[in-house]
């Protein structure tokens, strides 16, 4: 008897492309997605996928599709972006803006945050539109969608990874695929930096700074806690198998050239022996499951207790 099977895909923006890499790769191998959840891009392609749509379409459909095809002004300064242009191109892909989660072709989550009150919440009822709308509203880029009498942005801050999610929605086996954010500074960035000289002035006349470094800048640095979180769920809930994908200046605001997809592609490949097995390996019975949990639970605290107190006024550090 096969595994009942569940996929976790983080957030991430254009990262989160890789995760059609990932999935066509479990598509050739023959391993089912049974249940899938996901958080913002990682939301938006879990619903996509788990209604029915083809990877080549959806594929075809990121190639083509810019931040600019999205970019619709909020007029309530709730951000910087609305969501009516999104909404549209959702619902042209889907044929429809009513379908729903209940006759999706594989059972979907997406995790949200709750602006107003902090909570995590997780949507899997209702019309899916609004739900990827939802997981998708990174605070400050695209305005918070108020939806079931929420107003909901990026559940990444929360849980950016939720394997856990699809281990309580029934999973067996459960993959992770994370897409944390990176960047490179080059030294030539500190050259261009140091004020007038003949040196900088070549640097300035072949090297055009690229607009996205502080978004991919600041992107990187809110990952640091966001990577946090995920270490600690990740220890309470670990999944059989972990990919994570670094695509160095890939950010939210980076148009998918299909280098996403195949760097996807690869970090699947590289693992296609342990993908199989997901569908193979004999299940552990309920209580090996409950016996593993709450040693994973103890390891964890056993670590708090064990690391020492910080100071509360360390000393000061000679510059």
């Amino acid at each position: 008897m096969e595994s009942k099977i569940g996929v976790a895909l983080s957030g991430g923006g254009a990262r989160g492309l890789a995760h059609l890499g990932v999935l066509q790769v479990l598509e050739e191998a023959g391993v089912p997605v049974d249940v899938v959840a996901g958080t913002s891009m990682g939301g938006i392609v879990a619903c996509l996928y788990a209604a029915g749509i083809p990877l080549d379409d959806l594929i075809a459909f990121s190639e083509k599709i810019g931040v600019i095809d999205l970019a619709s002004p909020d007029l309530k300064w709730r951000g910087l972006f609305g969501h009516e242009k999104t909404a549209n191109l959702l619902a042209d892909l889907l044929g429809s803006d009513d379908v729903t989660f209940e006759v999706l072709d594989i059972p979907a989550s997406v995790v949200c945050a709750d602006i107003e009150t902090g909570e995590l919440v997780v949507l899997d009822r209702g019309p899916i539109i609004p739900a990827m709308l939802a997981t998708s509203s990174v605070p400050g880029v695209f305005s918070p969608m108020y939806h079931q009498g929420r107003w909901l942005v990026d559940g990444g801050v929360l849980n950016n990874l939720p394997v856990d999610v699809v281990c309580r929605m029934g999973a067996e086996r459960v993959l992770g695929v994370n897409v944390p954010p990176s960047v490179d500074l080059s030294p030539e960035d500190e050259e261009m930096s140091k004020g007038l000289s003949l040196r900088g002035l070549r640097f300035f006349g072949h090297h055009i700074p690229d607009w996205r470094l502080p978004f991919l800048i600041a992107e990187a640095s809110a990952g640091i806690t966001i990577q946090a979180i995920n270490r600690t769920r990740l220890a309470l809930f670990p999944p059989d198998l972990l990919l994570e994908i670094r695509l160095p200046g890939v950010g939210l605001f980076s148009t998918g050239d299909g280098a996403e997809i195949e760097a996807g592609r690869r970090a699947a490949m590289a693992h296609l022996e342990e993908l199989i097995e997901l569908k193979t390996e004999p299940v552990l019975p309920h209580w090996r499951k409950w016996q593993r949990s709450v040693i994973n639970r103890l390891r964890l605290a056993w670590v708090m207790l064990r690391r020492p107190s910080p100071a509360l006024y360390p000393g000061r550090t000679a510059i």
